[in-house]
């Protein structure tokens, strides 16, 4: 028989891939940049929290409004490669390889929701 409980303790002991993503804006190449510890989640929470204009970035609703979803993309840029690592040496790690993320679009000419450059 199936042990519901040790199911869900298992589930919610696994480590999610955790990294960086972009919301991305087909038509004028503009982005939204984040950090994730469940880039899973990010991929489906994305589009719903757009409809329900519940993102922290209005620019980003009304454009999304404007264009329709079929221009907007989710992209995961970078995943971390997990071993033993302590949550504050995640999200360290996280920022540092965000900085690297927007140093690159940046010099490519990305435009960004969140983040002033």
């Amino acid at each position: 028989m199936i042990d519901k409980k040790q199911l869900t303790k298992d589930y919610k002991s696994q480590k999610q891939p955790a990294g960086i993503y972009a919301v991305h804006n087909k038509i004028d190449n503009k982005m939204y940049i984040g950090t994730s510890k469940n880039l899973p989640a990010v991929v489906r929470r994305f589009e719903f929290t757009l409809q329900m204009e519940n993102f922290p970035y209005q620019e980003l609703i009304d454009d999304y409004k404007k264009f329709g979803k079929d221009n907007f993309e989710i992209k995961i840029l970078d995943e971390l490669e997990l071993k033993n690592e302590t949550e504050k040496e995640i999200d360290t790690e996280l920022t540092s390889l965000e900085e690297l993320w927007i140093e690159k679009l940046a010099a490519e000419g990305v435009r960004f929701y969140n983040k002033k450059i």
